[in-house]
């Protein structure tokens, strides 16, 4: 049962929330032995350059996220 349980758990926080560590941010750092694409902004990836060395670039593979917006209103056509 409690097996049960922890499938069901983790079943529906993968449906629901997804993995927090396959986001892919706009900026990566790369260094002699693994590569990093998770910066939010070229200054942060920078900044953590200066204690790890390595060097950042664009993210080729990152798609931003669509936002949702409200939709303009019709205009009535008056004649």
């Amino acid at each position: 049962m409690r097996v049960l349980t922890i499938i069901a758990a983790l079943t529906a926080s993968t449906l629901l929330g997804g993995w927090s560590f396959d986001r892919q941010g706009p900026y990566c750092l790369q260094d002699r032995q693994s590569t990093n694409c998770g910066y939010p902004s070229l200054q942060a990836c920078v900044v953590t350059t200066r204690g790890a060395g390595g060097y950042c670039y664009p993210n080729p593979k990152y798609v931003e996220e669509r936002r949702y917006t409200e939709p303009r209103p019709r205009r009535s056509k008056s004649r």
